[in-house]
């Protein structure tokens, strides 16, 4: 069964929204939306008219939401912990953490990033981030006024980043930048892992906006590279994301001040996402591009960044879904129930036919043979009994169909039947065998004694008839023959 992942990237001024229907045959993008806040109005307001225009737009009834918010309002730091184990990296992330911040820890939630480094190092490099537990409270309320209850709820653009970091195309140390109003998010990709995040102020003129925020780019790779937190050399590439980028020509401008390649991210063409269908209408990648991402990240199991942790844990899914779970436990229960009593009634029943079956193999077992001693085991009867009914046929008292061989009766008819009364013949002797009669007699012509060899061996019920011998008796006027007739 498919299920329905909804990526709701809220910006400075804008709500972006994918819906992706992901099933056995893949992932589609069902509907997708780009709605600006209105005129006038300030984020709050702006976010409630975007979200109801949502709505009426896109149903999005039974789907997994994923969200973000702008990521200048997420604190991000880089850190190493002497542990691996990520139970006792939450219990010191507080610790390590409150010198660093602006509030106190106690109002902030917390998750991290692992960096994946390949080494046997006892530490644990990492990505902090954290944000003001009002400010969260804030969007869950808004979104909770229309019904949206998200899973997860992380940082904007994080999860391009990520998707961005799948690519195998792209150089080995590359930067996105999200632009979304007067502030730029620096995501550092080295090697396939996000080493550093960080936000940067670009300059309030829109002629000199660029510069100053390529020129703020500079200083921060700069420092964490001589920190030795980042890889030496500068970036390879830089990929150009978010909303700020509506004109022409920035990739040149952030080309000319950066002093290498630079494009705009288009996660669609530039990364493999594993969709069956590529949106035409209205999509422009810059905008689209974080909300694809986070209907991706549970699509396609990429982990990201949650800030639903401590008072904002997903609890509720359990209490909306207690009755139809404990009904539906209930019924397994019963059906497993009715199924074991039905293999105990089975396996009792089964057992008292085989003591009546063996009961009466023992009778029919004794009664006709009642010299045989009466403490044999009930297995072994069967056998025993094939062995009087062999013995008992090779004494002679059986005919030889009780095997499945000819029948004496239809062997005494075929030959009967086969040699006709002009013959002169007497049989003085019949002796039955496994496979095999010898019949012996005396008759009045060697040709007599071919004929009956002759006429023997057009009977189905005999492979082959042969004379075993012939000579004349005491007399010199009888012939005394044997004939051998192979079943």
């Amino acid at each position: 069964m498919g299920r329905k992942y909804l990526g709701l990237d809220i910006q400075n001024n804008a709500l972006a929204a994918v819906l992706i229907d992901s099933g056995l045959k893949g992932n589609w993008i069902r509907a997708h939306s780009y709605i600006p806040f209105p005129d006038g109005t300030d984020e709050t307001e702006g976010l409630e008219a975007a979200l109801e225009a949502l709505i009426s737009q896109v149903d999005i009834a039974g789907c997994s939401c994923i969200a973000s918010f702008p990521a200048e309002q997420v604190f991000f730091r880089n850190m190493s912990v002497p542990f691996k184990q990520a139970k006792k990296i939450k219990q010191v992330l507080p610790f390590e953490l409150e010198p660093t911040m602006p509030i106190p820890i106690e109002q902030m939630v917390i998750d991290f990033h692992r960096i994946e480094t390949g080494s046997d190092e006892t530490s644990t490099r990492l990505i902090a981030a954290t944000v003001d537990t009002a400010r969260m409270q804030t969007y869950l309320d808004l979104l909770s006024g229309w019904g949206i209850d998200p899973e997860i709820v992380t940082a904007g653009g994080y999860p391009a980043a990520l998707c961005l970091s799948l690519s195998g195309d792209i150089p080995e140390n590359t930067v996105l930048v999200d632009l979304k109003g007067d502030k730029g998010t620096v995501f550092v990709l080295s090697s396939g892992q996000l080493q550093l995040v960080r936000t940067v102020p670009s300059g309030s003129l829109e002629a000199t906006r660029i510069e100053v925020l390529c020129r703020n780019i500079r200083r921060t790779l700069i420092a964490y590279e001589n920190q030795g937190d980042l890889p030496t050399g500068w970036p390879e590439k830089v990929f150009l994301s978010g909303s700020a980028l509506s004109g022409n020509g920035y990739e040149v401008d952030f080309a000319k001040h950066l002093q290498i390649p630079v494009q705009r991210a288009d996660l669609l063409n530039d990364v493999d996402v594993r969709l069956n269908n590529r949106p035409t209408e209205a999509w422009q990648p810059y905008r689209m591009n974080n909300a694809l991402a986070l209907a991706l990240t549970e699509a396609v199991g990429i982990k990201a960044l949650n800030f639903r942790k401590g008072p904002f844990a997903v609890t509720k899914r359990w209490a909306e879904h207690r009755k139809h779970i404990v009904r539906s436990a209930i019924l397994l229960a019963a059906v497993v129930v009715l199924i074991f009593a039905n293999v105990l009634i089975d396996y009792f029943s089964q057992k008292e036919r085989l003591k009546a079956l063996n009961a009466e193999i023992r009778e029919i077992f004794y009664s006709t043979f009642p010299d045989v001693r009466a403490d044999l085991d009930t297995y072994i009867l069967p056998q025993e009994m094939q062995t009087k009914i062999d013995e008992a046929r090779r004494a002679g008292m059986l005919p030889a169909g009780s095997d499945g061989s000819p029948l004496m009766i239809d062997m005494l008819n075929e030959i009967s039947a086969r040699i006709p009364g002009s013959i002169d013949v007497a049989f003085t002797r019949m002796a039955i065998g496994d496979d095999n009669v010898i019949i012996a007699g005396n008759t009045n012509t060697f040709n007599s004694v071919d004929s009956m060899k002759g006429r023997l061996e057009e009977a189905d019920m005999f492979e082959s008839v042969s004379i075993v011998s012939t000579n004349k008796d005491k007399t010199g006027n009888r012939i005394q023959f044997r004939l051998k007739l192979k079943f």
